[in-house]
């Protein structure tokens, strides 16, 4: 077996993987809160799996939740090939490991369009949709780092279904889960609570991102304010300053600040701030009620508006037509609208009075 470098993971687990004799285990990443997860290779079927172990109750494979999660089958849930008890308080997953990583790591190097990133998140609806309508279960941990993109086809993938849990009433709760604290839904701050709508608040913090909102999740000191700043630099003990800093990220989160729409891109129509703000809402009653209704205004934002995307010092606009358009500053400052109608060459669009607004309303035009 190759060395793992898995010193800091508790002895049953270490034990777990170097006996396993159905896998050959070749890679170990801790990952904290968030489980330990290990990579390797299934000898008879000859394909890369991830091993990944969170903490657990007695006999978690016995819940209702884990016997729910081995019979899900859905293109944009992670398969569940195994999940077992390990003594004394583990539960063990077995899943395929899924080529493209996860979607925060890609967030960080690709610029998506404003079209692919909706249809990421109708992707991920769909398949919030299985697990809210056919199994009434949250996942209680939708992020960026938990949804997986699947290269051969650039699918979404939700992933890490160590938290889910089941809800058997429309309006009942959950406790929530305490693993990614720049997610939770001020409810689950507030009272500890956890709906089928805290899904969709997690949801529409990724359509944010996504989008292009501003959310440092690497540097949340840049939330703060200069003397909330201060009062954290004062702060010497590094377990008290991560405390103070999740309160004040918290007392945000409470007051609806963490994911300001004004800092969305200036060429996003007002309906993409709606819809997200509808989905971030401070009370989960008043969000989307159900994941098809979120799919729906998507889907609509889908089929009204153009497809956006920046690039260096660039803004292109194309439409379902196959009409383009391109927005820039000159050497001059000046703005430029360039327009490429379907099977014709590019050429200047000067109908416009000089200021972005101006190009950009031309440009939004079929």
């Amino acid at each position: 077996m190759t060395e793992l470098k898995d010193d800091s993971c508790v002895e049953v687990i270490r034990k777990f993987v170097r006996t396993n004799p159905d896998i050959d285990v070749y890679d170990y990443i801790k990952r904290g809160c968030n489980g330990e997860v290990y990579f390797g290779r299934r000898k008879k079927m000859g394909d890369d799996v991830v091993l990944k172990f969170y903490w657990a109750f007695s006999n978690y494979d016995a819940t209702e939740e884990a016997v729910i999660l081995q019979k899900i089958s859905h293109k944009n849930i992670i398969k569940i090939y195994d999940l077992r008890f390990l003594p004394p308080n583990y539960a063990f997953f077995l899943m395929p490991k899924i080529t493209g990583g996860d979607l925060l790591g890609i967030i960080d190097t690709k610029n998506y369009s404003t079209k692919e990133a909706l249809n990421i998140i109708t992707n991920i609806l769909l398949g919030l949709t299985e697990l809210h309508s056919a199994h009434k279960l949250v996942h209680r941990d939708l992020k960026p780092g938990n949804i997986l993109i699947n290269l051969s086809d650039n699918r979404p993938i939700i992933a890490d279904l160590g938290a889910v849990k089941k809800i058997d009433v429309a309006d009942g709760h959950v406790t929530a889960s305490k693993a990614t604290y720049l997610y939770l839904p001020p409810e689950a701050i507030e009272r500890n609570e956890y709906y089928f709508q805290s899904d969709i608040y997690q949801v529409g913090l990724i359509m944010f991102q996504l989008l292009g909102g501003f959310f440092p999740i690497n540097e949340p000191e840049k939330w703060l304010s200069h003397k909330e700043k201060n009062q954290i630099n004062e702060v010497k003990d590094p377990f008290i300053r991560k405390d103070k800093l999740e309160e004040f990220v918290g007392n945000k989160i409470l007051k609806g600040k963490i994911a300001d729409t004004n800092t969305l891109p200036y060429y996003l129509d007002s309906a993409y701030k709606r819809v997200i703000k509808k989905a971030l809402n401070l009370d989960y009653r008043k969000r989307y009620e159900n994941t098809s209704l979120f799919l729906k205004e998507v889907h609509n934002l889908l089929r009204s508006f153009p497809d956006y995307k920046e690039k260096t010092n660039e803004l292109s606009v194309k439409h379902d037509s196959g009409k383009q358009y391109k927005i820039y500053e000159n050497q001059k400052c000046e703005i430029v609208l360039e327009k490429k109608p379907l099977n014709k060459d590019w050429r200047k669009d000067n109908s416009h009075n000089g200021t972005i607004e101006s190009a950009l309303s031309i440009a939004r035009k079929n």
